[in-house]
């Protein structure tokens, strides 16, 4: 498999491993040369080349920002592959579905906003997270694949899951994001909506699925979210008394109002800042322990 790495980082190459289901990178294509200025504009990242289909397969090309924060002491840094930007997929009936629900939950987002924290936003938001299904990619079509890593020396692995599943609350808000409704600690198959305040408000439902003997956390998105997709947060035993995760993101987009948010936002660019501050959350409360 291709691998990438930012001129900035320390830490060893990427290996771009995606979500079980999501489209699979083809590890014997070339790649297409880069330009002098595309290479300072982007670093040394670049799209992989995606497997051929109908539609005449994925066309290799520079893709988003990548590499650590200057003076972050975690080596945060990703490396992404397969269809860069993401693209709606699904038949139009589904797509008509998902993007009612995204405009419905950025409707809810602004009076949750006006409303602040309380009990009826908190009821509201229950309710309606318990109608929302599962929404990963599909199968076979085109997938954005990141693949973001960092350490966190001298915290055992065991230690850093069990943070992040009894602290949800503080690891989102590092990063901007509030958890609606409000949760204390994450239970296996917890549904919550991430809330951006934007512009434009957004609810993002998740939900939540934790594997203890794995150190590992699975997150993937239901109806209504801009994106399907699936993170995957790994904590991995270093070798040298810390950890190392490694977050492995598969996402697509779910209706044309994902090409609407592409033309009037940077949301991709977004995205990276939200696991920046995750990540350097995570190594910030428990590495300077």
């Amino acid at each position: 498999m291709s691998r990438v790495l930012s001129q900035q980082s320390s830490v060893l190459p990427l290996n771009i491993e995606p979500e079980p289901g999501a489209l699979p990178v083809d590890a014997s294509a070339t790649r297409k040369p880069q330009s002098a200025s595309a290479r300072q504009e982007a670093s040394t990242l670049e799209v992989f080349r995606g497997p051929a289909s109908s539609g005449g397969g994925v066309s290799p090309g520079v893709g988003p920002r990548c590499g650590p924060m200057t003076g972050t002491p975690n080596d945060f840094d990703f490396a992404v592959g397969g269809a860069f930007p993401p693209r709606p997929t699904g038949n139009v009936r589904e797509q008509m579905k998902q993007g009612a629900l995204t405009v419905a939950q950025s409707e809810a987002a602004a009076a949750s906003l006006l409303l602040g924290k309380g009990t009826v936003v908190d009821a509201y938001a229950r309710g309606h997270l318990r109608l929302l299904d599962p929404s990963p990619p599909l199968e076979g079509a085109p997938t954005s694949l990141t693949d973001y890593t960092s350490v966190l020396p001298g915290v055992a692995p065991e230690v850093a899951w069990d943070y992040l599943v009894r602290n949800p609350g503080p690891v989102f808000e590092a990063a901007g994001i509030r958890l609606q409704p409000a949760t204390g600690a994450l239970a296996d198959g917890a549904k919550v909506f991430l809330e951006e305040k934007g512009p434009p408000p957004v609810w993002a439902p998740v939900m939540f699925r934790l594997e203890p003997e794995k150190h590992t956390v699975h997150i993937t998105t239901l109806d209504g979210h801009p994106l399907r997709g699936t993170n995957r947060f790994v904590f991995e035993d270093d070798g040298a008394g810390g950890a190392r995760l490694r977050q492995y993101s598969a996402f697509q987009g779910s209706s044309p109002a994902t090409s609407v948010g592409m033309k009037l936002m940077d949301p991709i660019e977004r995205q990276h800042d939200i696991w920046r501050s995750v990540h350097a959350h995570l190594h910030d409360t428990l590495a300077s322990r």
